[in-house]
């Protein structure tokens, strides 16, 4: 028989290219990821020297060193780009804070919070209270719910869900007014200090 007839070197042929499949697979998915975080960073670096509506995708890809047409692959436009990157950071957030509020120290958490909050100021502005405000404050709130499902209410007045809303908004809504503050104006201290007297005051008043 002859090899170009040989059914066995047909199967070969097939699972050695099935073989080669994933390698190829592989390499495109790291590039997308290099590319994803390229545009991240690059989105990033442009916010600390210009606001986000002077910013466009080809400044982005340009600082990025992406190609135009990347881009889209990833994002449908520059504010979806901005919507992850918010989601990043309420992940980072609650990753930096939540081993400490589950040692018991609420006020270290606060602490912990603003700190990261004033060491990344210019970007939580933007994210706060510019293009991702609405993404920002709804993962928050995700969060928020999905912690205070292993956690008893802390009250027996308040309803835990509707307790975790409050103090979920209480948190977004002071620290994007301090945001919009004189940088001098507040410290991050001063603010986990407002932040964990306005939450005591309004959860655990009236027990």
């Amino acid at each position: 028989m002859s090899e170009r007839n040989d059914p066995n070197l047909d199967l070969c042929a097939t699972v050695a290219h099935n073989r080669k499949a994933p390698r190829g697979s592989t390499a495109k998915d790291a590039r997308a990821v290099r590319s994803g975080a390229a545009l991240r960073d690059a989105l990033l670096y442009l916010l600390e020297r210009k606001s986000f509506d002077q910013i466009t995708v080809r400044d982005i890809c340009a600082e990025a060193g992406v190609h135009y047409a990347t881009f889209f692959r990833h994002h449908p436009g520059k504010e979806a780009l901005l919507d992850h990157i918010a989601a990043e950071q309420i992940a980072t957030s609650v990753e930096l804070t939540l081993p400490i509020k589950d040692a018991g120290d609420d006020r270290g958490s606060l602490d912990a919070l603003c700190a990261y909050v004033a060491e990344h100021r210019q970007l939580w502005a933007v994210l706060l209270n510019g293009g991702a405000g609405t993404t920002m404050r709804g993962e928050w709130l995700r969060h928020a719910r999905m912690v205070s499902e292993s956690r008893d209410s802390v009250t027996t007045w308040l309803p835990k869900e509707l307790g975790t809303i409050c103090s979920t908004s209480l948190i977004v809504e002071t620290i994007a007014w301090w945001l919009t503050q004189p940088e001098e104006a507040y410290s991050a201290s001063e603010v986990s200090n407002i932040l964990h007297r306005l939450i005591s005051a309004s959860t655990f008043a009236q027990r």
